[in-house]
């Protein structure tokens, strides 16, 4: 399986993904000190060849600056009103046809608006569990569909 992360931080879902059998992960973050610090966060964990990090965020993911862009499963930590712009940006585009899209530090006001707008680019909410005032959110796409039809041809 392979992972994106968006806005990885210290790179503590990317090790998690790795740890728990995801193939690939790619971790990204605007802050290039976030970069380095998960590096060393995997470091420390002996991940290795299965984390490729780097600084930037959905754009650049899906402008084909890193070695894929999409995955079946994307995650993100980040605040709902920042997640709100992600899905303006693409967000949504990351998540392959069948994918998942996990997303947490949601404060529990924000979470309705942060599912709207996963909503609004063809997501499903999944499931939403809350700790105290915090909130995360599973959103689903759907499978690829195929609509055949059968064209019928008479020669003259």
């Amino acid at each position: 399986t392979t992972v994106i992360d968006v806005g990885c931080g210290s790179g503590i879902l990317s090790i998690a993904a790795l740890k728990l059998g995801a193939e690939k992960v790619l971790g990204v973050d605007i802050d290039i000190e976030s970069v380095k610090n998960s590096r060393e966060n995997a470091d420390i964990n002996e991940i290795g060849q299965g984390l490729l990090l780097g600084q930037g965020s959905v754009t650049e993911i899906l402008a084909g600056s890193f070695q894929f862009k999409s995955a079946p499963l994307v995650v993100a930590n980040i605040l709902g009103p920042i997640l709100i712009r992600l899905f303006d940006a693409g967000l949504a585009d990351l998540v392959e046809p069948g994918g998942e899209i996990i997303l947490s530090g949601i404060l529990d006001h924000q979470a309705e608006s942060v599912i709207a707008a996963g909503q609004a680019k063809g997501l499903k909410r999944s499931d939403m569990r809350q700790m105290g005032d915090w909130v995360a959110i599973s959103l689903k796409r759907q499978p690829a569909t195929f609509n055949f039809f059968v064209l019928s041809y008479e020669p003259r």
